[in-house]
């Protein structure tokens, strides 16, 4: 059963906003939001953006890039292979194209090169009579492969977002807001964001550039930020908000022949990008090569093109979930016949496929609560990882602290990939439980599921408006999740199986001030069909507004339920 942490509800608000209820501006202030950024914040046309020049070498990397499209260099852009990197690709893409036509790009590929710069992948694009490498969402931690680029006569422009190691940091110009020289205001830009970042400086050394054609490069930005769990607070939500509107307006031909494709019709929203859009990007890296998601967002064809384009990849994706079946079965038999390990499961899942094997590493984590890593042989003889963890436990620290049983690792907090050296799995798997181990001996609450919930509901509460005032609060994402309630003895009335298979629970309450609210549970009528059968419950959920058919009605999403008792 999780615990439910109740936020405090005793901060002050000493500025109220005309038509918003406090209950709203408590959860901004809660989530680092001050006071004077509500307005912006609510705001459909926020402001909240900053001066490019103030990254280092933003500024002499936009002077760079264009004296190198006027003296006709050929300059490659390397990207990477999820959404973020094949968006940031694409935008540079779009960029650079208004400057040059001596341009190529290279996605590496999950299975043949890795993650990152790539020593083989430099050779070939040397020998294709690349001048300049302009890296995207990577390469902050390529030291050695930028020095071999470099020793081939390429210059090297990394443009990245990921954590900087001192001594992995390649020595040419660097644009990073995570660089601790950066007078930035805020780190935690996409990768794509970041080469929007160069667009704007670009846009100002120029001056006479279009602010449209700048500003349609924002839905590449909303993709990416969403896609890449990033912060959806202060800058970054200014750029998704007005990346989703570039989206709706269905501006991007490949783009719009997805949405079309994926029958997309109605406005998309952040989690459309979550559910729909970054998954059918990430498939392409994932099962294959990720060239077409740049071409889809970034090529010349026309409308019949697009969409061939558009059905073969949502073809993929539909075959990435197959895959990842089998790969959570394989997983599943794995943990059950095992050591994989106490407190941080390392998986050794040879028949694992390895473009999935993060997502299921995702769902293990959700599932166990723990850090969870998949190990799969490689074709050279040593072994992939990929790792995901839970909020409290840095895995990005926990791989610094072993890392002599890599060959190489990057990502964050909260992702990893990495490379295990020969011989080195079951020293890696001990020292996993070890480090683990001593973070929950200081704090046994760090494995305990929790729900955080904003407040109880009050009955003025319970209103369409309520919830529509909480709709200012989106779009929701890392850092600003949907903001969840609870209410306590509530008396269920009538209950349901509903779904295909009975899967889901639909129901209503009874409030203790005899308020009435239908309430649904995707996915929970086997965990919680007893429990409403109960008939006194404390229910914790997302209000939400529920059309159909015209009409409208308030709802509760639910997260959890437990039996409630009178005091």
């Amino acid at each position: 059963m999780a615990k439910w942490i109740i936020a405090d509800n005793s901060i002050e608000i000493e500025q109220e906003l005309p038509g918003v209820p406090v209950s709203v501006l408590k959860i901004m202030k809660r989530r680092g939001v001050s006071e004077s950024q509500f307005a912006d914040f609510l705001s459909d046309t926020p402001k909240n953006t900053y001066d490019p020049f103030l990254l280092p070498d933003l500024k002499e990397v936009c002077e760079r890039l264009l004296e190198v499209c006027r003296e006709g260099k050929k300059i490659c852009v390397y990207g990477d292979y999820d959404a973020d990197g094949v968006t940031s690709t694409a935008l540079m893409l779009c960029l650079l194209r208004l400057f040059t036509d001596n341009l190529t790009y290279y996605i590496p590929s999950r299975f043949d090169d890795g993650y990152g710069p790539n020593k083989d992948a430099f050779k070939r694009i040397a020998d294709d009579g690349t001048q300049v490498i302009v890296t995207v969402d990577c390469g902050i931690t390529s030291r050695e492969e930028i020095e071999y680029a470099q020793g081939l006569g390429i210059e090297c422009i990394i443009t990245d977002h990921h954590i900087l190691r001192d001594e992995m940091t390649p020595s040419c110009l660097t644009v990073n807001p995570h660089r601790p020289d950066s007078g930035y205001p805020f780190s935690e830009l996409s990768g794509c964001g970041v080469a929007f970042k160069i667009a704007q400086g670009i846009e100002r050394i120029c001056g006479d550039m279009d602010k449209s054609v700048l500003n349609g490069f924002l839905d590449l930005v909303a993709i990416s930020t969403v896609a890449d769990v990033v912060p959806l607070l202060d800058e970054n939500r200014t750029l998704v908000k007005y990346g989703l509107d570039i989206i709706n307006r269905r501006q991007r031909p490949g783009l719009d022949a997805l949405l079309t494709e994926l029958c997309l019709d109605g406005p998309v929203d952040a989690s459309g990008i979550s559910y729909v859009i970054a998954p059918n990007i990430n498939a392409l890296g994932r099962m294959g090569n990720a060239s077409d998601g740049v071409e889809l967002l970034a090529g010349d064809y026309s409308d019949a093109e697009f969409a061939e384009l558009a059905a073969s990849i949502a073809e993929t994706n539909r075959s990435r979930k197959s895959v990842q079946e089998e790969t959570v079965r394989i997983c599943r038999a794995a943990l059950e016949k095992e050591d994989t390990g106490e407190y941080a499961p390392v998986i050794y899942a040879p028949g694992a496929h390895e473009g999935v094997a993060g997502i299921v590493a995702g769902s293990l984590k959700e599932e166990l609560n723990k850090p969870v890593c998949i190990v799969s042989p490689a074709a050279d003889g040593t072994l992939k990882g990929t790792g995901r963890s839970i909020p409290g436990i840095n895995l990005h620290r926990l791989f610094e602290q072993c890392g002599d049983v890599f060959d190489r690792f990057g990502g964050h907090a909260g992702a990893c990939g990495f490379t295990v050296k020969k011989g080195k799995l079951e020293e890696f798997r001990a020292r996993m439980q070890e480090l683990v181990k001593e973070i929950v001996e200081k704090d046994p609450s760090v494995l305990e599921k929790s729900i955080y919930i904003e407040k109880e509901l009050e009955p003025e509460e319970l209103t369409l408006s309520f919830a529509r005032a909480l709709t200012k609060l989106e779009p929701y994402g890392e850092g600003n999740p949907v903001p969840l309630f609870c209410i306590r003895l509530a008396k269920v009335t009538d209950y349901r199986k509903i779904g295909s298979e009975g899967q889901h629970l639909k129901f209503t309450v009874r409030t203790a001030d005899g308020i009435y609210l239908s309430c649904i549970s995707f996915w929970g009528s086997e965990k919680y069909y007893g429990i409403v059968s109960s008939g006194l419950v404390d229910i914790a959920g997302e209000l939400s507004i529920n059309e159909y058919r015209g009409r409208r009605q308030l709802q509760m999403k639910v997260a959890d339920i437990r039996e409630s008792y009178y005091d």
